[in-house]
């Protein structure tokens, strides 16, 4: 029998955006809009829910959705990488892939937010950049 998803919430979100920016000796940035970043960090469940996205396709959801919104003054990219590599480890996935690569794909996709095949494209990289564990 299939474990069920483990989700990130609201306040997950924003505890992990306050320890990266410790981590980069920065203090927490605040937070521009609470609406914007529910909508991101509730993407994956309505895909899983709507679209039967498995846990990767919305590990990649989340990435995408966090460094779009914007949500933070500062820290959207940083956040949303370690986020979506929460969401897969809590879901019994590694991302095994270069970190480096994850970071770039994320600045790639941050300034180009309507790009549906660029979204298709970076899933199917994550894809291949994770193992179960």
């Amino acid at each position: 029998m299939p474990k069920e998803t483990r989700y990130l919430t609201l306040p997950d979100v924003v505890a992990l955006h306050e320890a990266v920016m410790l981590r980069f000796g920065q203090g927490p940035s605040p937070l521009r809009d609470e609406g914007l970043l529910e909508s991101a960090v509730n993407r994956p469940t309505m895909a899983a829910y709507y679209e039967g996205a498995d846990v990767i396709e919305q590990a990649a959801l989340l990435a995408i959705a966090i460094s779009q919104a914007q949500v933070f003054i500062d820290g959207n990219k940083r956040t949303a990488y370690v986020a979506a590599r929460v969401f897969l480890e809590i879901n019994g996935q590694t991302f095994v892939g270069a970190p480096l690569d994850l970071a770039r794909w994320l600045v790639t996709l941050a300034e180009d937010s309507r790009n549906r095949a660029l979204h298709a494209h970076f899933t199917s990289w994550l894809r291949g950049q994770v193992e179960q564990q």
